[in-house]
């Protein structure tokens, strides 16, 4: 018994010891980074996100263009019902699979790179309020706004 006590200690120790190491309050990967470095993070990020969007509305143009080609003046009711459900079924498919692909590819550093590039901004142009749609879009399109907030405040790091 003495041994799993022991034990439980040593690791309640490990865990506390690793927990107030590598939490350092308001410290990120970014915190070092030189402001050029953080505009060529931020960029190339932006990029990835475009490229993501780019993507999904590619596809999205595709299934539209199917549907489209399906629908036919000579369909019964039952059937254009069917083409149109399956259509709605497949553009939610790709929402969902875009949304998650943003959330697990991107998402924090968007968010990280966001709040350091915020803080290193003069208090004028600093824009805290936007932070909402980092943390949360909706859709696609607050992804794309993501994108191009984080290309403009990159843009105004000083050298």
């Amino acid at each position: 018994m003495a041994y799993f006590t022991r034990k439980l200690w040593l690791l309640f120790l490990v865990v506390i010891t690793a927990v107030t190491v590598g939490a350092t309050a308001g410290k990120t990967r970014y915190s070092q980074t030189s402001n050029k470095e953080l505009r060529q993070n931020a960029l190339q990020l932006v990029k990835k996100i475009r490229d993501l969007v780019y993507s999904y509305d590619r596809k999205d143009r595709e299934l539209l263009a199917e549907y489209d080609r399906k629908q036919q003046p000579d369909l019964t009711s039952g059937a254009a019902k069917a083409v149109r459900q399956q259509w709605l079924k497949d553009t939610d498919a790709l929402h969902d699979s875009t949304m998650r692909k943003y959330k697990e590819l991107y998402w924090s550093d968007a968010i990280l790179l966001a709040d350091e590039i915020l803080r290193r901004l003069p208090k004028q142009k600093q824009q805290a309020n936007i932070l909402g749609i980092y943390q949360h879009p909706t859709n696609v399109l607050g992804v794309q706004t993501v994108a191009d907030h984080l290309e403009l405040i990159a843009k105004l790091l000083p050298d």
